[in-house]
């Protein structure tokens, strides 16, 4: 959408339902250039206006950019502990070194953020080490996300039905800790 397509759906989304949470996501939302602008014409509009980010373009400038536009939290993707499995899955090396900057970035200039992770194969028993992290960083809260096998994902393999009750059960335990 052009910025003025996005302003007119803003407006939409307000009035139809005022006080929603807009999430603004991708690909990499932070590409656009006229996110800050869509980002402050929600806000100013009473929207909760969230982000969701692969994190590699959110440095400590960034982080106050956002917070200064009236964004009221950054979801960051980080699907593995292990930084060679996470530049796999999301198929960009490096990616974990700024995912976690970006969680640094938002720490330290006072920028909610939560921790985003799908759940594969691969990193199926590093969960409660990954919910750990998150609230070890100070993450207003961990999401986990199962695997759409759609687009990039289609050549991936899901996790197993006894894996997804296996794990809805392991959150269900857990969250009364975090």
């Amino acid at each position: 959408l052009s910025t003025s397509e996005g302003k007119a759906l803003i407006n939409q989304i307000a009035e139809i339902n005022p006080n929603a949470m807009l999430v603004f996501s991708g690909g990499e939302p932070l590409m656009r250039q006229d996110l800050l602008e869509l980002i402050r014409y929600a806000a100013d509009r009473d929207l909760m206006a969230v982000l969701g980010t692969n994190g590699t373009l959110v440095d400590e400038e960034m982080a106050r950019k956002l917070l200064e536009s009236g964004i009221s939290g950054v979801g960051i993707s980080l699907d593995s502990l292990d930084p060679e499995k996470h530049d796999t899955f999301r198929g960009v090396k490096g990616a974990w070194k700024g995912a976690v900057r970006g969680i640094d970035a938002c720490k330290k200039i006072g920028l909610e953020f939560q921790v985003q992770t799908t759940v594969t194969k691969e990193n199926f028993k590093e969960i409660p080490e990954l919910i750990k992290y998150a609230s070890d960083m100070g993450a207003k809260a961990f999401n986990l996300f199962f695997l759409v096998c759609t687009g990039r994902g289609h050549e991936m393999t899901d996790i197993s039905p006894a894996q997804y009750e296996k794990m809805i059960i392991y959150l269900a335990e857990v969250q009364s800790k975090y």
